[in-house]
């Protein structure tokens, strides 16, 4: 599928900590489309998501393709905490900058989020390290990677599939 029709979906999460399993929780949620944003949710540690919000962002998982930078940690979160209320994770097509970067920017020497920016001359219109702002900067650092690397669709891009089970 092109890129420009592609249902692309720009996610970030921020937890309170490194690990679900240690306590640590998500605290804010992005999920935003081309334009708008589709999904935010702020809470506390204490203050978790609940069966609402993860159905509703299932449902947007179930029809696009999440980009963000460094899934893993993300996906792993949202898992857990899926976990913690019975919920099964649907099947997620994906994006992850972080791997598209390496991918096509082999000499650089960082690849976090910031670093990538930086490297590619591209200005935050937000202070960075809330789920809003990280997730339009990946979007900002995704397009400037698509156009780098002249990718055109989906696949070019490294679109990958994967069904995520609760660890």
């Amino acid at each position: 599928m092109p890129l420009e029709v592609a249902p692309l979906l720009f996610f970030d999460v921020e937890t309170s900590g490194l690990r679900p399993d240690r306590g640590a929780a998500i605290v804010e949620l992005a999920l935003l489309g081309a334009r708008e944003p589709l999904l935010l949710w702020k809470g506390t540690s204490a203050q978790r998501l609940q069966r609402a919000q993860f159905r509703e962002l299932f449902a947007h998982v179930r029809e696009g393709v999440i980009v963000g930078h460094n899934l893993r940690f993300d996906f792993w979160f949202v898992t857990y905490e899926a976990g913690r209320l019975g919920l099964a994770v649907p099947p997620i097509r994906f994006i992850d900058t972080l791997g598209l970067a390496r991918r096509l920017l082999p000499e650089q020497a960082d690849y976090r989020l910031v670093a990538l920016l930086h490297a590619l001359g591209i200005e935050p219109d937000k202070p960075l390290h809330t789920a809003v702002a990280d997730a339009q900067a990946t979007r900002a650092l995704f397009w400037k990677l698509v156009e780098r690397g002249k990718l055109r669709t989906l696949a070019d891009a490294g679109m990958k599939q994967l069904t995520w089970t609760h660890r």
